[in-house]
């Protein structure tokens, strides 16, 4: 585990310590309000733990040659480049409280994410010159728009479910070199290629609010979040290319502060 994700870890388990003992205090408060508008800032952890499938092709003149090539042993077929990392961003909301005890809202939120990972590996394939591929997968940043539902299972304590529209920007890159003899056209295989762009998916997920002080909440959250798949085909200095695919399905934990304003 990186110093990093122990880090965050670490501030999440001691916000919601603080989260459960400053709920308590307020215990005996004055009973809060939960409706109005609220904004806000978060911080936490995201991880993703998907593969990047590899898959090489090539003219029909040269699959026997390839399918020798494959069978060797001289590419991998799946990389892990287990990308993880810290997120923060804000969040801006509407709740409605209900007379039965039920809190109902909508919330948008914007992430900063340093949410990545890289993969190389080297293989020594016998008869074939030995290779080296690698892959990076990336989120730069997203955001989510949310229905929220909850109960109060005491004035000063909301447990809700979330969910609805999630985007963000995803990334993959992909090369492909040969170690023994270096990179020579039309000879030994070479080539690299990245991409990226905006993806629209969905979300899903819970969390616990607490109400601080007037106008001041605290709140801890898991989400789940799907931002679909990136596939691409990398073209080499011979005729063999490499399709590059993987989906991103990441999960984030956080916690977060809002202000209310009524």
């Amino acid at each position: 585990m990186s110093i990093a994700k122990k880090f965050a870890l670490t501030s999440l388990a001691l916000g919601a310590s603080a989260f459960i003992e400053i709920g308590s205090a307020n215990a005996g408060d004055a009973t809060p309000s939960w409706g109005g508008a609220y904004i806000g800032a978060n911080v936490g952890y995201g991880w993703d733990s998907g593969k990047v499938g590899l898959s090489p092709s090539t003219v029909p003149e040269l699959q026997d040659f390839l399918d020798d090539i494959i069978a060797s042993g001289s590419f991998p077929s799946a990389m892990a480049p287990s990308a993880q990392g810290v997120i923060g961003g804000g969040q801006a909301g509407y709740n409605w409280q209900l007379p039965s005890g039920w809190v109902v809202g909508v919330e948008a939120d914007l992430q900063a994410s340093g949410i990545s990972g890289s993969k190389s590996e080297i293989r020594f394939p016998e008869f074939f010159d030995t290779t080296s591929t690698s892959v990076e997968k990336k989120i730069d940043w997203f955001g989510t728009l949310r229905g929220r539902a909850g109960y109060l299972v005491d004035p000063q304590w909301l447990v809700y479910a979330t969910g609805g529209l999630a985007f963000g920007e995803t990334s993959l890159s992909y090369s492909e070199s040969d170690v023994t003899s270096g990179c020579i056209p039309d000879a030994t295989i070479c080539g690299d290629h990245a991409a990226s762009g905006v993806r629209a998916g969905w979300t899903v997920g819970g969390g616990i609010e607490t109400m601080l002080a007037p106008k001041w909440s605290l709140k801890a959250e898991y989400l789940y979040i799907d931002l679909g798949k990136r596939s691409f085909t990398a073209a080499t200095n011979t005729p063999i290319n490499f399709s590059a695919s993987t989906k991103y399905r990441e999960q984030t934990a956080r916690i977060g502060l809002n202000y209310h304003f009524d």
